[in-house]
């Protein structure tokens, strides 16, 4: 049986369909990526609920976070969509956001350290803006 073998400079076809495939591959990944890095990443520490329940959307929700600076709770941060701000601050904020979207609706992240005057601070500053409609972040017991 008798092989031919290729002489130099020949016609030699690189296949690119699989490094094509491969760029667009990345090309997702990164685009997924970088979708994850924009998410709210705050370190809280949720409480837990017996009855919690899922909401079907959480999507289009303004993310309000309160988070405690210690185990006492006297001290919290409040942060509205990853930028910390004061609770004067939140009204004209829902306020400017209602004007944009007047089905807009907030998603309170509350850490279990922080005291109940603060959340119902921020509650109330959410409903001074015209905002109503708040949904709790919880943990499901497992019970």
């Amino acid at each position: 049986m008798k092989f031919r073998i290729p002489i130099e400079g020949g016609d030699d076809d690189i296949n690119m369909a699989p490094m094509i495939d491969m760029v667009f591959l990345l090309l997702i990944f990164f685009m997924v990526a970088s979708h994850m890095a924009k998410m709210d990443r705050t370190p809280v520490d949720l409480p837990v609920a017996d009855k919690s329940i899922v909401p079907e959307s959480a999507r289009g929700r303004e993310l309000i976070t309160i988070r405690s600076r210690d185990r006492t709770g006297e001290e919290v941060d409040i942060l509205m969509n990853l930028k910390q701000i004061e609770v004067e601050a939140i009204a004209p904020y829902v306020q400017k956001i209602l004007a944009e979207n007047k089905d807009a609706e907030v998603y309170l992240r509350a850490d279990r350290f922080a005291r109940h005057k603060h959340v119902r601070d921020v509650m109330a500053a959410c409903a001074e803006g015209g905002v109503a409609n708040v949904i709790f972040a919880t943990f499901e017991s497992g019970d």
